[in-house]
């Protein structure tokens, strides 16, 4: 349907003269929005779930709402109906909800003028609300893989069958910093690192955005993820210096990277709710950022004023301190059309607010304009079957494909669990039933070695709850089999009724895991869930722990070959795993006052850990200068890494940068700077390096509003290689320090005092390894690095490790999925061939 709106949308507009720095996008919804009453305005503003226009008891749509919302303007839909099967059916596949779409806009643009919808929806972990397309692990797993180009095809590919829907705006992916590993939405994250994340978002954003079919929208900005309590929604207690060096960063780099749209979050900063801040929305966001696409509420949030932050005495005075005091663009009102009488009345006494509305609305007919009539006019492209591979493990392992093997535990045999929240349906389901095409670890263990090959039997759930008949069963298996792989963990869950107010798991399971670990069997713990949960004695109790976070459909597939060594792992974890409670608030970066009875604070897990069947060797460190004197002043670090084992593997070549002294704050621990994945077959080396440069060792001033200015501080800093070098820097007070460890480097930065230099720092990047791969083994290669950003290349899907040592290990998760005919699962190397 070509209505005037079209038209304008597809033509040139005539008569109008685009001036220097303005795109074509801009004029045309310039003129639209000239053509718009108040009414349309604010309608343009609204959005709405899809239950509101879908009749309660069928599949099918209510047009007559549909009918009634399109003449009150209504200009965005977002979500998925089911949250329980209607007519024995759950949710709707890419050409029913395509169609789906196509009628409701087909119906609004007749009732309004021909003015589309955009549909929204959250796609955080592949096309996870399209019944069909490949489920993907979530973002945990993405940032345990340290691999950019991986993130970017599974965005890629997310976009695609998202598209193929009919939908072409996606609510992904989240660059909130993991800051307390109780938090319900840490799965949805990539870890606790906001170099990880920058780099992380860069790739998602880009894969989202690369059919230029399809939006992103970078989420929640900003500092929603810092609770002090670990419950959903907490007001947050941060200063300026934190949140714009550790929670903006990755939100910048995705911005410049040029995410199309951004939603804000649940919380208030400092007691000032987000939904309502001039300061952060305004200031930081569309002066410091320089944002111009659009801005989206969370759901309910401008309500929210009035019911959950309590600073508005109504919903209609919540409307009115939102739309005056910010500048947001859309409200996810979700579930009425009040928010529209409320604005319309605000209109009436402020008028001078029209203007600001009227920016928010050309905003997003400008996205409007990049996404539906291309959605409009192209064919449905269907998703196919998928395939995929993923990995992890320990000394314990690889198991003998011939061992003795007992599984058991509540996570053993359901994909629900592997899966969790956001996966088809807001909470997710339990269960195999809704995953045609997933693998269970069961089900991973009879595809890999055979039915015969091992005993099943589990009657413990989620929460640790046995009888004593079936414990003693349990027991008694165990003792009869040389291994025990037990799969415990976390039921599915997300946002606020994921809220836990113990950190540590079920005591049930912890008992069970001590209980089946009787002489004669070896305890394999595979770890299935959205947070590190505090594990008391099951290391002590197991001979190999596998994280395999949440690594959704073919995770068991990917977990079985792990177990029995068909995949060495690499994957290293993006989040520090805690050990005790009072360091579930304790990232690796903490400042340095951060202690626990004045020494480091322990966890089970540091950030970054990782085992492989095979062990590397890092040596030869150098630094091409030892000072800096001005600001455009680069240092290269170098080390060279060595497969010492017998088996080829890939290694995350980490670098960490330490300031031992800090004026501006008190320094952090050390942060990560730089990474890069790198293969080596046994006996090879290969040398890495990294260029750092201003942009590395300089800070944001604590200033919001001023433009983001950044300082440079002259004084010593060490670069360490490793997440768990130490480089001895705070028990030496003199400088310079005496460092002693072989993997630490120090230099100085004189440039007369420090130095401003630019924000507009250059995206981040992870490198690129390159050198002559056919060279033969025993060979030295050499990787250079801080390469462009990721491109579509092959990405290695991979979790973590574990390594023939004699001690308990971890083994961190990430898997990835490939979709036929447009991709190849090459499953024997492990690799994702697209």
């Amino acid at each position: 349907m070509l209505t005037s709106w079209l038209a304008l949308a597809l033509l040139s507009v005539p008569g109008i003269a685009l001036a220097d720095g303005i795109d074509d996008y801009d004029a045309r919804a310039q003129a639209i929005v000239d053509s718009f009453s108040t009414a349309q305005v604010v309608g343009q503003m609204t959005q709405l779930t899809l239950s509101e226009i879908m009749n309660s008891t069928s599949r099918d749509l209510n047009e007559t709402a549909v009918r009634e919302y399109a003449r009150l303007n209504v200009g965005s839909y977002l979500n998925t109906y089911w949250e329980s099967p209607v007519d024995g059916v759950y949710g709707y596949n890419a050409s029913e909800f395509r169609s789906l779409i196509q009628r409701i806009q087909n119906i609004t643009m007749e009732e309004n003028g021909g003015h589309p919808v955009i549909y929204g929806i959250d796609s955080v972990h592949g096309a996870s609300y399209v019944v069909g397309p490949v489920l993907f692990p979530h973002q945990i797993n993405s940032g345990a893989s340290f691999d950019a180009d991986l993130v970017y095809q599974v965005a890629r590919i997310t976009a695609r069958d998202t598209e193929a829907a009919g939908i072409p705006w996606i609510f992904a992916p989240i660059l909130d910093i993991s800051q307390n590993t109780m938090w319900a939405r840490t799965h949805e994250t990539f870890g606790e690192d906001p170099y990880l994340a920058s780099v992380m978002g860069v790739a998602h954003v880009r894969g989202l955005q690369s059919h230029n079919q399809t939006a992103a929208c970078i989420k929640h900005f900003i500092g929603y993820s810092k609770t002090p309590t670990g419950q959903d929604r907490d007001n947050v207690l941060v200063s300026d210096f934190e949140l714009l060096n550790n929670h903006l960063p990755s939100f910048k780099a995705a911005i410049d990277a040029g995410a199309l749209s951004v939603m804000e979050n649940y919380i208030s900063l400092n007691g000032d709710p987000v939904i309502a801040s001039t300061r952060i929305l305004n200031d930081l966001l569309r002066s410091d950022l320089g944002f111009n696409g659009v801005l989206l509420s969370d759901w309910n949030e401008i309500y929210n004023l009035y019911a959950w932050h309590r600073v508005s005495s109504s919903r209609e005075e919540a409307v009115a301190v939102s739309l005056k005091q910010t500048s947001v663009d859309i409200s996810m009102v979700a579930e009425d059309t009040d928010f529209i009488g409320y604005a319309l009345n605000m209109l009436k006494e402020n008028p001078e607010q029209e203007a600001r509305l009227r920016e928010s609305v050309k905003r997003v007919i400008k996205l409007k304009l990049r996404l539906v009539t291309r959605t409009e006019l192209r064919r449905s492209s269907l998703p196919a079957s998928p395939l995929c591979c993923y990995r992890t493990t320990n000394d314990t392992l690889p198991l003998p494909k011939q061992a003795s093997v007992f599984l058991t535990g509540p996570s053993s045999d359901n994909v629900g669990y592997q899966c969790g929240g956001w996966t088809y349906t807001w909470q997710g389901y339990s269960g195999n039933e809704m995953f045609p095409h997933g693998i269970s670890v069961r089900k991973g263990l009879e595809n890999l070695v055979g039915n015969d090959s091992f005993t099943y039997f589990n009657a413990l759930d989620i929460n640790g709850n046995i009888d004593e008949a079936n414990l003693t069963r349990s027991i008694q298996l165990a003792r009869q089999h040389d291994y025990t792989v037990a799969v415990i963990g976390e039921p599915n869950y997300t946002e606020k009724t994921g809220d836990i107010n113990n950190p540590a798991l079920p005591e049930g399971l912890e008992d069970f895991i001590e209980a089946v670990a009787v002489n004669g069997t070896k305890v394999i713990v595979v770890l299935l869930g959205g947070r590190p949960r505090l594990l008391g004695s099951i290391p002590s109790n197991a001979h190999a722990v596998i994280n395999g976070m949440l690594p959704c459909e073919m995770g068991g597939q990917a977990i079985a070959e792990i177990l029995y060594g068909d995949v060495n792992p690499s994957g290293k974890l993006p989040i520090s795993y805690p050990m005790h409670p009072a360091t579930v608030t304790i990232p690796y970066n903490h400042l340095v006052t951060t202690r626990c009875q004045w020494d480091n604070c322990q966890m089970q897990w540091e950030f970054g850990t990782g085992l492989s069947y095979t062990q590397f060797n890092y040596s030869s460190i150098a630094i091409d200068k030892k000072i800096i004197s001005s600001a455009a002043d680069t240092l290269t670090a170098t080390v060279t890494v060595t497969n010492v084992g017998a088996v080829p593997g890939k290694e995350t070549v980490m670098l960490f940068l330490i300031q031992p002294f800090r004026k501006i704050s008190v320094p952090s621990m050390k942060m990560l700077k730089k990474f890069k994945k790198i293969e080596l077959q046994p006996g090879e080396s290969m040398e890495v390096s990294f260029t750092l440069s201003s942009a590395d060792w300089s800070v944001y001033k604590p200033e919001i509003g001023t433009g983001l200015s950044r300082v440079v501080e002259d004084t010593e800093y060490v670069v360490a290689f490793k997440p768990d070098t130490r480089c001895d820097v705070y028990a030496d007070f003199v400088i310079p320090m005496n460092i002693t460890n072989p993997l630490c480097a120090s230099f100085s930065i004189n440039t007369a005092g420090g130095a401003n230099v630019s924000s507009a720092s250059p995206l981040p990047s992870t490198g690129v390894a390159t050198g002559n791969s056919a060279s033969p083994v025993p060979s030295t290669r050499v990787a250079t690095g801080n390469s462009a950003s990721p491109v579509p290349s092959t990405g290695v899907a991979t979790i973590n490790s574990a390594s023939p040592l004699p001690s308990t290990g971890v083994a961190t998760g990430n898997s990835a999925s490939s979709l036929l005919p447009v991709s190849v699962a090459d499953v024997s190397s492990g690799g994702l061939l697209l």
